[in-house]
């Protein structure tokens, strides 16, 4: 599957192609150099008409590995109905037909979708022509690339242009014949060459008008690979796949935008539900917030006219009972005043007999401070006589051990001085 690319420029308007003066790739604006042989472009480079309207050459350089020895092989027109020599290993190789017309149908396909766009074809594919920057900021196409994969081993570079002449450069005078036949004249140096198609490309791929192959030789030896020369008329089979992608890419773009046209549509709806039923919910609630309202306040006036009943109820059992309250009060206070003067009077006899009970009590306490006084006198003597008799045994018993230590220690004196005497008696 193609993917897409850079979007391409504006399309070229006459039938003419700017290219190369050496190899005859088409000259990009601006270019100093070529961007394949690096040949100085000069002023102008090589003006050519195009052969067939709108349509150029298609420069086809074909590289194959060997299979063998991984030497690479340059073949040349002839190889599609003959084996290939390896200049390296000398091993014949077969190239199956499928590889050539794959190589063949992706060269058609460089030029039919590449710039100079002269029939206005190209641009509307945009990004989805993978060859989009061919002819404008790139000189050929290698292929097999990340956007178009090959099944064959070959390699190929590709790009429009003109076939120039191997001996002066300048751009050939091609001559296409009957049954696959075509010749080439320089109009600068006068030299001629004949040319045919391959017999099995003739019936198989109709879209093939010339082709030419220079030998190889000459190419080989400068170290580079002589290309092929390719004039094919009509649409290339890939421009159909383009086409194809870039309208399935566009119909899903427009089921995209108008399936996020529905879902702006459906979500708008569904706010506008939401809004609708949360304002049903803002009215319910508030209805139901007036009943509720309503119920409370029948409720708190039920309630405070069961409280001014019942108040008016306890008012009235609050009198009778201060009523009640005042006459038993009243009765107090009688009482109390009689219980005051039966206390009053008793209060009198209490005091007297108080009286009498206090000096009473004062004169038994005086009589016993006196017996008391004449004890303590009492005791005191016996205390003293105790204390002398005490303090003369003391004395005595001071004088016994004072009598012992000087016996004890007139001994321990006599003692020593003995001891001190035979100590000298034995050291004489």
């Amino acid at each position: 599957m193609v993917q897409p690319a850079a979007p391409s420029g504006a399309p070229a308007a006459s039938n003419e192609l700017r290219v190369c003066v050496r190899c005859g790739i088409i000259a990009l604006n601006g270019q100093a150099r070529c961007h394949i042989c690096t040949e100085p472009m000069g002023v102008r480079g090589h003006m050519v008409q195009c052969l067939l309207p709108g349509r150029p050459w298609a420069r086809l350089e074909v590289v194959l590995p060997c299979p063998h020895c991984g030497v690479e092989i340059a073949p040349r027109p002839d190889a599609m109905e003959s084996a290939v020599y390896c200049p390296g290993c000398q091993q014949p190789t077969v190239i199956e037909p499928a590889c050539w017309d794959e190589a063949v149908h992706l060269a058609h396909a460089v030029i039919d979708l590449a710039h100079s766009d002269f029939h206005q074809q190209n641009a509307v594919l945009g990004i989805y022509n993978p060859f989009a920057d061919v002819g404008l900021s790139q000189p050929c196409a290698d292929l097999p690339s990340e956007r178009v994969p090959m099944q064959s081993m070959f390699r190929l570079r590709v790009g429009p242009g003109a076939p120039p002449c191997l001996r002066c450069g300048s751009p050939l005078s091609v001559r296409v014949l009957t049954q696959g036949r075509q010749t080439t004249e320089c109009p600068q140096c006068g030299d001629r060459e004949a040319f045919a198609l391959p017999q099995s490309l003739v019936g198989r791929l109709p879209a093939i008008r010339a082709l030419i192959g220079f030998a190889p030789e000459s190419a080989a030896a400068q170290g580079r690979v002589e290309p092929w020369w390719l004039l094919m008329e009509g649409p290339s089979t890939l421009r159909a796949l383009v086409e194809a992608q870039k309208n399935q890419a566009e119909k899903e773009a427009a089921d995209h935008v108008a399936w996020e046209a529905w879902n702006l549509l459906e979500r708008e709806r569904l706010e506008r539900e939401a809004r609708l039923q949360q304002s049903q919910s803002e009215r319910e609630a508030a209805d139901r917030g007036k009943q509720e309202k309503a119920a409370r306040e029948k409720a708190d006036r039920e309630k405070a006219d069961r409280v001014a009943r019942e108040t008016a109820a306890a008012l009235k059992n609050t009198e009778a009972q201060l009523e009640q309250t005042q006459r038993a009060l009243q009765d107090g206070q009688s009482r109390a005043a009689q219980s005051q003067q039966s206390m009053e009077q008793a209060l009198q006899t209490a005091q007297g007999a108080h009286h009498a009970d206090v000096e009473r009590m004062q004169h038994e306490a005086w009589t016993q401070s006196e017996q008391l006084r004449g004890m303590l006198a009492q005791q005191e003597s016996i205390w003293r006589a105790q204390d002398a008799k005490r303090q003369e045994e003391l004395a005595v018993l001071t004088r016994r051990h004072t009598v012992r230590w000087r016996i004890a220690i007139g001994l321990w004196v006599v003692f020593f001085l003995a001891v001190l005497a035979d100590l000298l008696l034995a050291l004489k």
